[in-house]
């Protein structure tokens, strides 16, 4: 039997096209291009943006994204189209589908197994081999499953408050989670907001949504064709189990029919929601934040406005709590 020694990490996935950050500086001249012509951007016009904006820069700064920006580079510079631009994320699903199908008579004759480290606590170099996790829940309806979504990694699935987990989505085109949501009517339905909302390395395909607890996953109104490239949060209203909200960076999308359709509700076009949060005891009351800003919506989701004033508008990020 073959041995191999495994730095413990989330399962690697092929990853989808991540529109790269929209508000970070140099992205600014492409921007004024979209605004100006229906051309799609191509991989070389955002690098070049990219170098033009650190000719003067120092890209040691900390916190600066320089070093983000060149791994988003370094691979998705092997995805590129002939006529220059990046798949979409519908593209790279459908032909993954495709792959899989020709390849479901070849047998599995792998037998490797993992020979560790797992000694992740108060090691000096585990920031260096554990795979990061964007969302966690526990079922409501039984304390004892809990779902951990990874950004590269799936979702995973534990019926002993944690001792163990088993895989979900190893078998879907994109596992990419960041969001989660159990119907606490029924926990066999569940809802995955897909994609990384962080870092980019996977690209959402819309929400997934299950209804025999995870074993099998399918496309809800949101989808690989008409998603936006980035989502996070999700959350059920607890007064009606087929309405749930899912925040995007095109706005919050919201559907009233347990995912068969969803409606934007367009806080502004195109705006990138970091968070959303529903008021305790009354969801028609929901939070929102972009990069610097909080909006707040009084009438479940359906528009939002903004409010208040005093943040730092040179914020990179805000989340919320309640």
């Amino acid at each position: 039997m073959k041995k191999l020694l495994l730095i413990p990490i989330f399962l690697y996935s092929l990853t989808f096209q991540a529109q790269f950050n929209e508000d970070a500086p140099w992205m600014e001249s492409i921007k004024t291009k979209k605004a100006k012509s229906s051309n799609p951007v191509t991989f070389k016009e955002i690098i070049t943006a990219f170098d033009s904006y650190w000719e003067t820069r120092d890209p040691n700064v900390r916190g600066s994204g320089y070093k983000p920006f060149k791994r988003w580079e370094n691979h998705w510079k092997n995805y590129v189209k002939e006529d220059g631009t990046l798949p979409t994320a519908a593209e790279i699903w459908n032909t993954t589908l495709e792959a899989k199908q020709a390849k479901s008579s070849l047998a599995d004759l792998s037998n490797w197994i993992s020979l560790g480290p797992s000694d992740f606590t108060n090691r000096s170099t585990s920031y260096l081999n554990i795979g990061r996790v964007n969302a966690i829940i526990v079922d409501p309806n039984n304390p004892n499953i809990y779902y951990a979504g990874a950004p590269a990694g799936g979702i995973w699935k534990s019926t002993d408050s944690g001792l163990t987990w088993i895989p979900l989505g190893d078998k879907l085109p994109q596992i990419g989670v960041s969001g989660i949501a159990i119907d606490y009517n029924n926990s066999n339905i569940i809802y995955i907001a897909t994609g990384d909302d962080d870092g980019g390395d996977t690209s959402s395909v819309g929400v997934l949504k299950s209804i025999d607890g995870g074993l099998t996953w399918n496309s809800t109104g949101l989808n690989a064709l008409i998603s936006p490239s980035s989502m996070n949060d999700i959350y059920i209203s607890p007064s009606d189990s087929n309405t749930l909200w899912v925040a995007t960076n095109n706005g919050v999308y919201k559907t009233i029919n347990g995912g068969d359709t969803w409606t934007n509700t367009n806080i502004t076009a195109g705006l990138n929601i970091k968070d959303i949060k529903l008021k305790p005891e009354n969801s028609n009351i929901i939070y929102a934040v972009t990069n610097d800003a909080f909006y707040v919506s009084n009438n479940g989701g359906t528009s939002f406005g903004l409010s208040g004033s005093g943040l730092p508008a040179s914020s990179s990020r805000l989340v919320l709590d309640v």
